[in-house]
C-alpha cells in the first residue's frame, strides 16, 4: 500500500475497531457446516469478502435471503481469520494495525452472523441492517488492502499473485480480485434491432467510475469477444467487434430470430484482468416459443459432418475442478489435425440456465491437434448449464452445443474457485 494512504486507513480501521468493541457479546457464534477453504493471504481474504459482499447486496435487493445467508456465512469464516493473516510476513498490514484488523474482522463476523439470525427469522429488514453495518467495515478494509491476482480459469486452484502477469499453466492474463465492476454501454445506429435486418452496434467500455476505457489487452487474438445468446440458450454466436479510433467498438450484424438476448462482453483492461459484462437486448419481430434446456451431453453430437463426444469424468460438481474432454471425429475417423482457432486448440463458453454463471475456457495444451481436446472449468452454483465448444478444421469453425447438469459439491474449494463473470 502507498505510505500516504496509511493515516486514512488507520482512521478507518480504528472506527471499525470501535464498532467491534461495542458489538454485543450476546451475538451467537454459529457453526454452519464445513467452513470454506481459508484464503492464504490477507489481500486475498479481503478481496474475497468484498466480492461476496457484492453478491449479498444483489441478493438482498431481490429479497433472496438464502443466498445472502450463504455468502454471509462464508464471509464470517474468512473475517475471523483476518488477524492471523495480517500477522503473516509481507501481508501489507503494519504491525501496529494488526490488532485493529483483528477486531474489525470479529465485528464483520458478528454482523454476518446477524444476517444468519435474520435468515432463520425470515426478517429481510434485519438482514439489510446487519449487512449495511458489515459492508462499511469490509469496504474500509478493501480500500487499502494489497491487490491480489488469480487465474480466471483457476488452473492453480486458490493460488494468488501480488502483481499482474500471466498464468504459468494456461497463459491467460491474471485477474485482479476486486468487487469493482466495469460496465458496457451498447447503442444502435437506428435505435431498434429488428429481426432479419442489419444493425450496427456501438460498444463503449466504462470503468468502475463510469469513465470510458480507451485501452484493453489483446486476448486470444482479439480485444473484445462478444458472446451472444438467446435467453433460452437455444441460439448462440461468438463474434468480435472492431476497435475504432475513439476507443469504442463497432459491429454490424443481422439477427436471424427475434426475442430477448444477452450479450456477454468479454474484455481485459490492463492490470485488472478479464471482465465479462452482460447487456440485455431485444430483437423486434415474431419470437419463437421458448425452447426447454434438455440434458444431452451423455450422447455424441453431430454437426456439419463432425461427431463430437464429451467426457466429464463423472458427475460435474460445484466448487471442484471439472475436466471436460471433447473427442472430435469425422466419417468415423479421429480428427488429428485440428487447427488453432483464435490462438487456441478450441474455445469453450458455458452459461447457466438462469444466465447468471459464465465460463470462457481454453485448452491447456495448444500443440495437440486432436482428436481429444481437454478444457477445465469450475462451477459455484448447481443447475443446468449449456456449453458451446468451438474447434477449427480445414479452415472451418465447428460449434458443438452440449447441455449438462452440475450437482452441488462439498464446498471445500469455494473461496479460491470463484470465476466473477457475472
Amino acid at each position: 500500500m502507498k505510505h500516504h494512504n496509511r493515516p486514512i486507513l488507520f482512521s478507518l480501521l480504528t472506527a471499525a475497531a470501535a464498532i467491534a468493541y461495542g458489538a454485543s457479546s450476546a451475538l451467537a457464534q454459529h457453526s454452519h457446516g464445513p467452513a470454506p477453504t481459508a484464503p492464504q493471504t490477507y489481500g486475498q481474504a479481503v478481496a474475497e469478502m468484498a466480492t461476496r459482499a457484492a453478491e449479498i447486496d444483489a441478493a438482498l435487493g431481490k429479497g433472496d435471503l438464502d443466498t445472502a445467508h450463504d455468502e454471509g456465512d462464508a464471509i464470517a469464516a474468512i473475517a475471523r481469520s483476518l488477524g492471523a493473516l495480517a500477522l503473516k510476513p509481507n501481508s501489507g498490514v503494519a504491525r501496529a494495525q494488526v490488532k485493529t484488523v483483528n477486531l474489525a474482522g470479529k465485528a464483520i463476523a458478528e454482523h454476518m452472523d446477524s444476517i444468519h439470525d435474520a435468515y432463520e427469522k425470515k426478517d429481510l429488514a434485519a438482514a439489510k441492517t446487519a449487512f449495511a453495518m458489515g459492508k462499511t467495515q469490509i469496504d474500509s478494509l478493501a480500500a487499502a488492502a494489497p491487490a491480489t491476482y488469480f487465474c480466471p480459469m483457476h488452473c492453480e486452484g486458490a493460488k494468488t499473485y501480488d502483481k499482474p502477469g500471466k498464468c504459468p499453466v494456461c497463459s491467460m492474463n491474471l485477474k485482479k480480485q476486486t468487487s469493482d465492476k466495469f460496465t458496457m454501454d451498447v447503442k444502435t445506429d437506428g435505435g431498434k434491432i429488428v429481426v432479419g435486418k442489419p444493425v450496427t452496434m456501438v460498444f463503449t467500455i466504462k470503468d468502475p467510475t463510469g469513465l470510458p476505457v480507451k485501452k484493453v489487452e489483446e486476448v486470444h487474438e482479439k480485444l473484445l469477444h462478444l458472446l451472444m445468446v438467446s435467453k433460452d440458450l437455444a441460439w448462440y454466436a461468438h463474434e468480435h467487434p472492431e476497435l475504432q479510433p475513439d476507443g469504442t467498438f463497432t459491429f454490424t450484424y443481422t439477427f436471424p430470430e427475434a426475442g430477448d438476448f444477452i450479450l456477454y462482453n468479454d474484455f481485459t483492461p490492463p492490470n485488472v484482468g478479464q471482465q465479462v459484462v452482460q447487456v440485455p437486448i431485444t430483437v423486434e419481430g415474431p419470437a419463437p416459443a421458448k425452447r426447454a434446456l434438455t440434458v444431452d451431453a451423455n450422447n455424441p453430437k453431430t454437426v456439419d459432418g463432425y461427431t463430437v463426444s464429451l467426457d466429464t469424468g463423472g458427475p460435474v460438481k460445484t466448487n471442484a475442478p471439472t475436466h471436460l474432454t471433447y473427442t472430435v471425429t469425422k466419417d468415423g475417423k479421429p480428427v488429428t489435425d485440428l487447427q488453432t482457432y483464435l490462438g487456441a486448440m478450441g474455445h469453450l463458453v458455458i452459461i447457466s440456465g438462469d444466465l447468471k454463471e459464465f465460463v470462457h475456457s481454453h485448452p491447456h495444451d495448444v500443440a495437440a491437434g486432436g482428436p481429444k481436446v481437454e478444457f477445465e472449468a469450475h462451477f459455484k452454483t448447481p443447475g443446468i448449464y449449456k456449453g458451446w465448444a468451438q474447434f477449427q478444421h480445414n479452415d472451418k469453425v465447428i460449434t458443438i452445443p452440449m447441455t449438462f447438469k452440475v450437482e452441488k459439491g462439498d464446498g471445500k474449494d469455494a473461496p479460491g474457485h470463484r470465476h466473477d463473470h457475472k
